[in-house]
């Protein structure tokens, strides 16, 4: 009870994310790009010795991580500006904020480096957008802004290919995004993208 009013444990934990996601920004904002990599070091040398042969292991096979969002109050065309906006400019803070699991997401040189949790572990990959991203299935074709990209390990293998879809929905903006692994990639890769 606060001044007279009873509130519920919903409420509570509404205002514990909140107040945790801005320490968490804080966080990742104050400890920077640089020592964010030293601290992630091991994490990711390890990421890298079990995602690199997965693609040779898969045979040219790829499965597919798919999840659908309706986020009311803001259509496609408004949502890609400010998405295209904060890549224009590098918005680092807006970028990490997108995922309490993105540890890092520095756009340049038309590359984004990314490391964010994939299933059970943090992973590096750098993201290229760019058009012909093999990504298909029922309703892919659908989406009228499609923007794709092949996500790399540092070494050059391909580890992932994107493919963000936007298009309004009966209550605001629909996006789809979707991530495509090595088929031989874990189960625990698969579902905990999504």
């Amino acid at each position: 009870m606060i001044d007279g009013t009873e509130y519920t444990q919903d409420d509570i934990r509404r205002w514990e994310l909140g107040r945790a996601r801005a320490a968490l920004a804080l966080l990742k904002d104050r400890i920077g790009d640089e020592p964010m990599r030293e601290l992630l070091t091991e994490d990711l040398r390890a990421a890298d010795r079990a995602m690199a042969p997965l693609p040779n292991a898969s045979g040219g096979a790829w499965r597919s991580a798919v999840t659908e969002m309706e986020i009311g109050g803001i259509t496609a065309e408004e949502f890609l500006t400010w998405r295209q906006g904060r890549l224009a400019s590098a918005g680092r803070t807006a970028l990490l904020s997108a995922n309490p699991e993105h540890y890092l997401a520095d756009p340049a040189d038309g590359v984004v480096e990314i490391i964010e949790t994939i299933g059970s572990g943090r992973l590096r990959f750098l993201l290229t957008f760019h058009d012909g991203v093999a990504i298909k299935g029922e309703g892919h074709e659908t989406c009228p802004v499609r923007i794709g990209g092949t996500g790399r390990l540092t070494d050059g293998t391909e580890i992932c290919r994107v493919m963000h879809e936007f298009d309004d929905g009966p209550h605001g903006l629909h996006i789809r995004p979707t991530i495509r692994f090595p088929a031989h990639a874990p189960e625990h890769v698969i579902t905990g993208h999504q």
